[in-house]
């Protein structure tokens, strides 16, 4: 069970290309980058991203064992997102998440 745990939403147009570009900036980062569905899921080892892209954005969800993981992951995301899709960043806001990634949608 991961200790650190967040979910955000952003919205984004175009959100499935825009998870593939963030996906593709990403990927040298990661241990893999997986595929369930829509969602992607980033395997960092002792954390891993969940990004789900629906019509009207983008989900976000980390899971890290320490702090530092955590903040550096969310980092990473939202500065991959800001380049590559028309977003400054200012206005993601972070949520607590529960054990069903995304809760109910």
């Amino acid at each position: 069970m991961y200790k650190h745990t967040a979910e955000a939403f952003v919205p984004v147009q175009h959100a499935l290309q825009v998870t593939q570009k963030v996906c593709a900036r990403n990927g040298d980062y990661c241990r893999s980058i997986g595929t369930t569905g829509v969602d992607r899921l980033l395997d960092f080892g002792d954390a891993r991203a969940v990004l789900r892209p629906t019509d009207q954005g983008l989900h976000f969800r980390i899971d890290a064992q320490d702090t530092i993981t955590f903040y550096g992951i969310r980092t990473l995301l939202v500065g991959s997102l800001c380049a590559v899709a028309e977003f400054s960043g200012e206005h993601v806001k972070w949520h607590p998440a529960g054990s069903v990634p995304f809760g109910v949608m």
